[in-house]
């Protein structure tokens, strides 16, 4: 019923947006999610501004590319929205101005600029770093209890590492993860974002489409030390050259893409145990803490009043 209930939206929509300019939109309702909704506004604004922070020109035929994403994200973030109000979260601004500052370059004055040249609302970009921010704190508070890493492990694979190589593989990953769900077309989601990255490069693909946390700082994971990454990443990043980007990894609740962006390799005796501790236990704990943060959103979206108008 809800399936059907999409399809039939989604095909007003179209019809909808092919029909109106994409300067031209009446503000009306397109989604109630519960008590909150998505407007013609809010897609209007988001669509706009996905296309300008990912350098595509501003015309209807990208509008209608980018138009049912846009709209997936803006439910999605309400449905984070009637979370955070559930559980109070109170949403730390100092990590919302520290991910501004990567986004603008250290010149938030500059963004802010380019959001008024094009006539776009400044204030619902920054609503949206700061529910996504919010999510995240969210979702330590509910999980970090569950997300347990065996210290004595960790230390376990550092020792083995250190007396079993004599040099150091750290690599510079970049993602993009696309969440999906029984009604995805996993074939339709793949190539979507393959074109974009063709068209767009992988960082503005990332900063636009990714729903990983990362996609704030255009999907950047910092340098990884080979042994922090499991075995399945690893075997990809592995069999690639810096610049490469792989094929799509299918997962059972997302589609991850991978850029290399740089390799280095360093003497054992140059390694500080300590930090490779810290680093495999954090990069454990960033997947475990995505895998709850999907689960945890598909559940609550599954549960959630959805009235497309």
């Amino acid at each position: 019923m809800i399936k059907h209930q999409v399809k039939i939206f989604l095909i007003l929509l179209t019809f909808f947006l092919n029909t109106f300019s994409a300067t031209a939109m009446e503000n009306n309702i397109i989604v109630k999610i519960n008590n909150n909704i998505v407007s013609t506004y809010e897609l209007k604004n988001k669509l706009r501004t996905s296309l300008v922070l990912s350098g595509q020109e501003i015309n209807q035929k990208n509008i209608n590319t980018n138009k049912r994403k846009a709209l997936n994200y803006l439910i999605n973030l309400k449905i984070k929205k009637n979370e955070l109000d559930k559980y109070g979260v109170k949403i730390d601004d100092l990590d919302v101005n520290k991910q501004l500052l990567f986004i603008s370059s250290n010149n938030i004055s500059d963004l802010q600029n380019k959001f008024k040249k094009f006539d776009l609302s400044y204030d619902l970009f920054l609503n949206e770093l700061k529910i996504e921010t919010g999510w995240k704190q969210l979702m330590f508070k509910i999980y970090n209890k569950k997300v347990k890493i065996n210290k004595n492990e960790i230390n376990k694979q550092v020792t083995n590492y250190v007396n079993n190589n004599s040099k150091v593989v750290e690599y510079k990953i970049s993602e993009i993860e696309i969440f999906i769900d029984q009604n995805s077309d996993i074939k339709e989601e793949t190539n979507f974002i393959v074109n974009q990255i063709e068209r767009f490069g992988f960082s503005k693909t990332a900063l636009t489409y990714s729903n990983s946390s990362t996609a704030s700082i255009k999907g950047d994971m910092g340098w990884i030390n080979k042994d922090s990454l499991n075995t399945q990443i690893y075997n990809v990043i592995n069999g690639m050259k810096v610049g490469d980007i792989s094929s799509p990894i299918i997962n059972l609740n997302n589609i991850l893409f991978l850029k290399l962006d740089d390799k280095r390799v360093s003497e054992v005796r140059d390694l500080n145990l300590e930090e490779l501790s810290k680093q495999i236990s954090v990069q454990k704990e960033n997947e475990l803490f995505a895998l709850y943060s999907t689960s945890h959103l598909s559940k609550v979206k599954n549960n959630s009043l959805i009235e497309y108008k």
